[in-house]
């Protein structure tokens, strides 16, 4: 019977781990860790991690991947009227983050590599463009090459958004390294997760100046909070294998109702506002499964690659587009495919027990979320509008089996 199948899910805490739960009940049930739940070793020992992985010269970390992101905007002094570009096909969280630091953002449409197109980009370079972000969409590299050039044409400060690309090198460089500064993010979704977290690597002696001196006068994060991003990872523990029964609907339901788990994006946050209990410090009990996180980096990322390339070499339905051959090596957040009728394969999915996903459902994502705040005009990036509607990508994190990538195969094929 199909409610007895494993279910395979794209989100819902992909990289979730036993030794995770361990350390998440730990802090929350014994009480000789409570004195640590905010404060202590861990966030340094995890920057320190970053620092040395990536052979930077500074690395800091935040509550999150759109506070790492604000401050390094606030390092920069903008002004009001700068133009930060930044590419449709994205998050309103990334928006917001330009706005609240003073600047205004422009949208940049995308080619069919969900990466920000380099002929659009100049375009809407003005005089008061000041910054360029470079996000490297579900893991995929953008044109490096090329957007650099320009950066360097037009003396633009660049950011990278590699909240999707923990981990993944461009001809033999790691990413995040190419430009002034690089952001990350482990939310629950992310390459990496502690929950919720961030950070920054720079080289750049005058961006890390200030980044230090905001990180320092950072409030130490909400316990609510904390407790909330605890209870979540035993919440998911036991409710995704029990999921197609019924029972673990009803427990992300009940837990989400007794405000036991977190939100990933906050319904201020859709609207443009900021929420009261960020931006803060990354708790010490989060950094410490960050850490845990960390060390099985790379076999996250070898198993990310291994499912990609049976989706490359699985799925042969002609009405699904598939990531440029030449990429299907590469550890891919999400794999992400491209179809017509993607509201109905993804209804088609869920009955079979597989909920797929659809990053991004809209050009400034969610769907549900105010585009208008933040400045986005319907039809201002054209592909970008399309491919949201055409987007449905497909797991690849540790918790899908081969078989469980075959058997996503198979249902997309016989679509």
């Amino acid at each position: 019977m199909k409610i007895f199948r494993k279910p395979v899910f794209t989100g819902f805490a992909p990289n979730l781990t036993k030794s995770d739960v361990s350390i998440a009940a730990a802090f929350l049930f014994f009480p000789w860790k409570w004195p640590k739940l905010k404060i202590g070793k861990n966030t340094v020992r995890a920057e320190q991690w970053l620092k040395n992985y990536f052979s930077t010269k500074h690395c800091l970390a935040f509550d999150s991947g759109r506070s790492a992101l604000f401050f390094i905007l606030k390092s920069l002094d903008l002004k009001p009227g700068d133009e930060v570009l930044i590419q449709a096909y994205t998050c309103v969280v990334v928006a917001n983050s330009i706005i609240q630091a003073g600047g205004k953002p422009i949208y940049v449409d995308v080619g069919d590599n969900f990466n920000i197109d380099c002929v659009d980009l100049e375009k809407k370079i003005t005089l008061r463009t000041k910054v360029l972000i470079i996000q490297h969409t579900f893991g995929n590299p953008a044109n490096l090459n090329s957007l650099l050039k320009l950066a360097k044409k037009y003396q633009l400060t660049i950011i990278e958004d590699c909240a999707h690309a923990l981990g993944i090198k461009c001809e033999n460089r790691w990413l995040g390294t190419f430009g002034d500064a690089g952001f990350f993010s482990f939310g629950s979704d992310k390459p990496i997760s502690c929950g919720r977290g961030g950070g920054v690597i720079t080289n750049d002696e005058t961006i890390a100046k200030k980044l230090f001196e905001f990180q320092s006068s950072l409030p130490e994060p909400n316990l609510i909070k904390i407790l909330q991003h605890l209870f979540s990872f035993l919440v998911f523990d036991n409710a995704k294998p029990i999921y197609n029964l019924g029972v673990g609907k009803w427990i992300l339901w009940f837990s989400g109702k007794l405000k036991l788990i977190n939100k990933i994006i906050y319904p201020e946050e859709k609207r443009g506002q900021a929420v009261g209990f960020y931006p803060s410090l990354l708790p010490n009990c989060l950094a410490a499964i960050l850490l845990n996180q960390l060390s099985r980096l790379e076999e996250f990322n070898r198993h990310r690659c291994e499912i990609s390339g049976i989706y490359q070499k699985q799925i042969n339905n002609q009405k699904i587009s598939l990531p440029n051959p030449e990429n299907f090596a590469i550890p891919w957040l999400r794999y992400p495919i491209l179809v017509a009728e993607s509201t109905k394969l993804l209804a088609s999915a869920k009955k079979n027990g597989i909920i797929l996903g659809n990053w991004y459902d809209a050009p400034i994502a969610p769907k549900d979320a105010d585009s208008s705040v933040v400045g986005y005009q319907h039809r201002f990036c054209p592909n970008a509008e399309r491919l949201a509607k055409q987007s449905v990508n497909l797991p690849t994190d540790i918790s899908i089996s081969r078989s469980d990538a075959i058997r996503v195969a198979k249902l997309l094929n016989a679509f």
